[in-house]
């Protein structure tokens, strides 16, 4: 066991007395804002806390951290000294050749916090429970207005469940339920959360996951609607590579089949719901060329956006995918359509027989 893996050990509520500060049934006045009540809690199973006031959270070393005004690397040694019994006669500390910066690297902390999982296990269980919650949340306007949107669409009540969209119907429990859950670092490293612990998703509130073998892998959020002045209509991860949607249908996919990629994940579902295979890109602006060889066994079409953006991603990838002897055709949309679901949607009309949310 490391110095990570036995701080992690110790008792937030040790760390909290230790700290001097007055916790009583786990609860103390927030030294984070001015409060008057008990807002911060303290949860010894996970050695975690929140404040229901500020909604700053952290751990046991952040806590320590935080009140000592210390930066991490210098918390972590302080630490050591007191709660680790045998640390001060270790006078090898730094003869042991373990680099100081490997000691305390960020992302070392993630994964002994997530004891010792990969990062894409720990990024994929914050998704998940994310999911979850939001579907556990009671149905209400917004939930409603999420699906009138979906109708609005095209889509059907299958083609929903098949993707598995869902939608936030309360940004705040959502945000405080993960906050509970996951450490800040976590949380903002996932992407899901920004730099100043915020759920990015606060104007994005359909949100469309990104599955692999089962697991969310990525995840985009949409506004209900036309966008207000200033917001963009999809909202994406910080700082997390996107990746391709409804990629695991390629396993399937026999060889010579034909498979269609679209600049939006609503453009591949659509394609999907009308019997066709179809992955999507998630933006006209990212391919990475490793992905091409995914599509070896099958024949591409390219059915991006009526723009100059769709338009020039589509010539850029019948280079690269004629680079790699990938055979592939492009698809233009009528003049009238600006992409995929716009265009069945104007020929077939909304679906009005949806129930879910």
């Amino acid at each position: 066991m490391n110095v990570l893996d036995e701080l992690n050990q110790v008792s937030i509520l040790q760390i909290a007395e230790d700290l001097g500060l007055d916790v009583k049934r786990h609860r103390m006045v927030c030294p984070f804002h001015e409060d008057d009540t008990p807002s911060l809690v303290l949860y010894p199973h996970t050695n975690s806390f929140y404040c229901f006031g500020c909604a700053k959270t952290g751990n046991g070393i952040s806590l320590y951290s935080e009140i000592k005004k210390m930066d991490i690397k210098s918390t972590i040694q302080e630490m050591a000294v007191e709660y680790i019994s045998d640390f001060q006669q270790n006078k090898n500390f730094t003869k042991k050749k373990i680099p100081t910066s490997n000691l305390f690297d960020v992302a070392e902390i993630r994964r002994i916090q997530a004891k010792e999982k990969p990062t894409e296990e720990i990024h994929s269980q914050i998704y998940e429970s994310f999911r979850d919650f939001c579907l556990q949340q009671k149905s209400n306007e917004l939930s409603q207005k999420a699906l009138d949107y979906l109708k609005q669409r095209g889509f059907t009540e299958k083609t929903i469940k098949e993707f598995r969209l869902f939608a936030i119907k309360d940004y705040t429990e959502v945000t405080w339920y993960l906050k509970q859950r996951f450490s800040t670092l976590d949380l903002q490293e996932s992407g899901l959360y920004n730099q100043r612990n915020n759920l990015i998703f606060y104007s994005h509130a359909l949100i469309i996951p990104y599955y692999r073998e089962g697991r969310i892998v990525y995840l985009q959020g949409r506004v209900i609607g036309k966008p207000p002045e200033g917001t963009n209509r999809y909202c994406f991860l910080n700082n997390q590579p996107l990746t391709l949607f409804n990629a695991d249908v390629l396993k399937k996919t026999k060889t010579g089949e034909t498979v269609y990629i679209t600049e939006g994940a609503f453009d591949c579902m659509r394609l999907v719901q009308e019997g066709k295979t179809a992955v999507s890109l998630g933006t006209a602006n990212i391919f990475k060329r490793e992905w091409a060889k995914l599509f070896k066994r099958v024949n591409v079409v390219f059915y991006l956006d009526n723009d100059k953006a769709g338009h020039k991603a589509a010539e850029e990838l019948e280079k690269i995918f004629t680079h790699f002897n990938i055979s592939c055709t492009r698809k233009n949309l009528p003049e009238s359509y600006k992409d995929v679901n716009e265009y069945y949607t104007g020929r077939l009309g909304s679906n009005e027989q949806l129930g879910m949310f």
